[in-house]
């Protein structure tokens, strides 16, 4: 096979995003201007890219794909609705210890001039594929990256003797794939992207936030939902919810018992009774209201319960009663049971295997006194997510819509919350209004699933922000009859209906009359 040398135009580009600079010969070209002859997929596989190897590029016929098993189980897209596509596998070698293999779907029918980059969750190690459908069948060059290893969603044994491997988890394969990806699809078109997206949630949505804090020229938007984005206290959390569910704690068999306990004292404050929390804010629940008053049963909590509870209600707290990570919200307790699951303690592995470096290492000597600190000097902000200074992103014209459900029980609301308010009080709530919206979705769990409506079109808000100007204010979310709830969780049947999604820090409030499973009937309002 010859080998093809990357054009001078898609050259430049990479090279700029890199942050270093072309020769006056190769300066990059303003995006969607022409730069060559398209080229064909099977030429990108000849395709020389600084510090690439591309392994495949073929195209895959409509509704051929079959996608390998995913990382986190449950059902996933329809792959026989795809159209056909131009399929590019391959791996970026930044340092010699990198690997970081990646996917990108470029669309054989009308390319829409985008490009999109789509996160991971836990701690990443494979390809999500689902997440590459519903770009792709909108008309974009879409990628996903493993992040530079392979393991399970709650692994971090890779990370022993690697640190550059860590390093492309934290937040260089993002990048990288970001620069390659955009080359190869100018290439691929003989034309630069004319807007660049971010769509991720969880560990996406850290790597969403990442991206706008340390990369600012990557992407003209980012969606980042539920992120991850104060590592070490939230790696914390998972411990503190692992041990107070173990011996001697809280039962996983009343986590449902604490859910709808919680859900009967405070459903009714949006106006409505619906077995949604419309505003936790005001729900003042008290899991002692459970504690058994005589003999012990399954529908009340011991003592020990009760206070175990409390501690997760908590958060993370020091012993001398600072709370440094919020807990989860109220009625998201049944989540709670993933970080007991031996298959998801993604925060014993974390400290186990990158702070503690010690096999052994027992999460039941964990102190919040000195581990989280110990935790931070070794990330060094490597992993966090938690800058409040937006403005080079701000700057560019860049847009990001933060989103986070308030019965995820992973990964707290309230950090989202606190991340928000950090960047207005750094840059000023006028400036942030014009670039950063937030919005708090009413029972969705995480990212998506739960009692209340979370199916919202993210992507369409992005795009009519950035190129039509026009602001989001809010959104229509749907619940559907039998939705899929959060990965490894069967789905919750219930009614449908509409919501409106409101921008923090109004929140959805019935208006006294009308149908109250439609969206009309409600308004946004300050609580």
């Amino acid at each position: 096979m010859q080998l093809r040398v990357l054009s001078m135009t898609a050259l430049a580009a990479a090279l700029a995003a890199c942050g270093q600079q072309p020769s006056s010969s190769t300066a990059a070209p303003e995006a969607g201007t022409t730069a060559a002859a398209p080229a064909s997929c099977e030429d990108l596989a000849a395709l020389a890219i600084p510090n690439t190897t591309i392994a495949s590029a073929a195209v895959v016929a409509a509704g051929a794909f079959q996608a390998p098993p995913a990382a986190f189980p449950g059902p996933g897209p329809d792959y026989s609705r795809l159209p056909a596509f131009c399929r590019v596998t391959g791996s970026i070698h930044p340092t010699a210890d990198s690997d970081i293999r990646f996917e990108l779907w470029l669309p054989e029918g009308p390319w829409n001039g985008r490009f999109m980059q789509t996160g991971n969750g836990g701690a990443a190690g494979s390809i999500v594929h689902a997440s590459l459908f519903d770009p792709l069948v909108s008309g974009y060059a879409v990628a996903n990256t493993d992040t530079g290893h392979e393991g399970g969603g709650g692994d971090f044994t890779w990370a022993v003797g690697h640190p550059e491997k860590l390093v492309d988890y934290q937040y260089r394969a993002v990048h990288e794939l970001t620069v390659v990806g955009k080359a190869l699809t100018t290439e691929r078109f003989g034309r630069a992207p004319e807007k660049s997206y971010w769509n991720g949630c969880s560990t996406g949505g850290r790597q969403g936030l990442k991206e706008a804090q340390r990369y600012p020229d990557d992407y003209d938007a980012i969606v980042a939902g539920a992120p991850a984005s104060w590592w070490s206290p939230l790696m914390s959390l998972s411990i503190v919810i692992q041990r107070d569910t173990g011996p001697g704690g809280l039962g996983l068999d009343k986590l449902g018992l604490l859910k709808e306990r919680a859900i009967a004292a405070c459903d009714s404050l949006d106006g409505v009774t619906d077995r949604v929390i419309g505003e936790p804010a005001q729900c003042t629940f008290d899991p002692v209201t459970l504690q058994c008053s005589g003999e012990q049963s399954a529908m009340c909590l011991a003592p020990t319960e009760v206070a175990a509870a409390k501690r997760i209600y908590a958060g993370v707290v020091t012993s001398g009663g600072t709370q440094l990570y919020p807990g989860t919200g109220l009625a998201s307790e049944p989540l709670w049971g993933a970080y007991a699951s031996p298959q998801f303690s993604i925060g014993t592995n974390f400290f186990r295997n990158v702070v503690a470096r010690d096999p052994s290492w027992d999460p039941a000597t964990f102190n919040v006194d000195t581990d989280v600190e110990r935790a931070e000097q070794l990330d060094a902000g490597a992993a966090a997510a938690i800058d409040p200074d937006l403005s080079a992103f701000m700057a560019r014209g860049g847009k990001l819509i933060l989103y986070h459900g308030t019965t995820d029980g992973l990964i707290p609301y309230g950090g989202t919350v606190n991340y928000y308010e950090s960047v207005v009080a750094a840059l000023g709530a006028q400036r942030v209004d014009e670039h950063v919206k937030l919005y708090l979705v009413p029972g969705m769990d995480h990212c998506a699933g739960g009692e209340g409506a979370f199916a919202i079109d993210w992507q369409k808000a992005m795009e009519d922000w950035v190129e039509r100007g026009t602001e989001p204010g809010a959104l229509l979310a749907t619940r559907p009859p039998v939705p899929s709830g959060p990965p490894g969780a069967p789905p919750t049947p219930g009614k449908s209906f509409t919501r409106p999604v409101c921008v923090y820090p109004e929140v959805a409030r019935y208006k006294g009359s009308g149908d109250e499973a439609v969206a009309e009937s409600f308004e946004c309002v300050v609580p």
